[in-house]
């Protein structure tokens, strides 16, 4: 077990392999193996779903849609400013190879 990095924290202690219902009791059996008194932790147990993409939880989707809604908005922003001021296009005489050394 490695050291957590926040002080609140979930730690995995075992999976439940079967589908359980809504209404149906689980039955837990206790074991103080490590004591949390010294320091007034607190132990509790955490029933919850989870998948390979992690548990339920629509932070995560709800970020990215309005991450994703925002970029598009300043891209159309950004659309609409250079189809009313376009940017010029470049003189050529400008161009290094093209200037007039100064040496002649």
């Amino acid at each position: 077990m490695r050291t957590a990095a926040l002080p609140t924290f979930k730690k995995l202690y075992g999976i439940i392999e079967e589908d359980i219902d809504a209404d149906e009791i689980i039955t837990v059996h206790l074991v103080n193996n490590y004591n949390t008194y010294s320091f007034g932790g607190k132990k509790k147990i955490v029933l919850t779903t989870s998948n390979w993409l992690g548990g339920k939880n629509g932070f995560l989707g709800m970020a990215y849609i309005a991450t994703g809604t925002s970029f598009i908005l300043i891209s159309v922003l950004f659309a609409l400013i250079h189809v009313k001021y376009p940017r010029p296009r470049g003189d050529p005489t400008y161009l290094s190879w093209n200037r007039k050394s100064n040496a002649s």
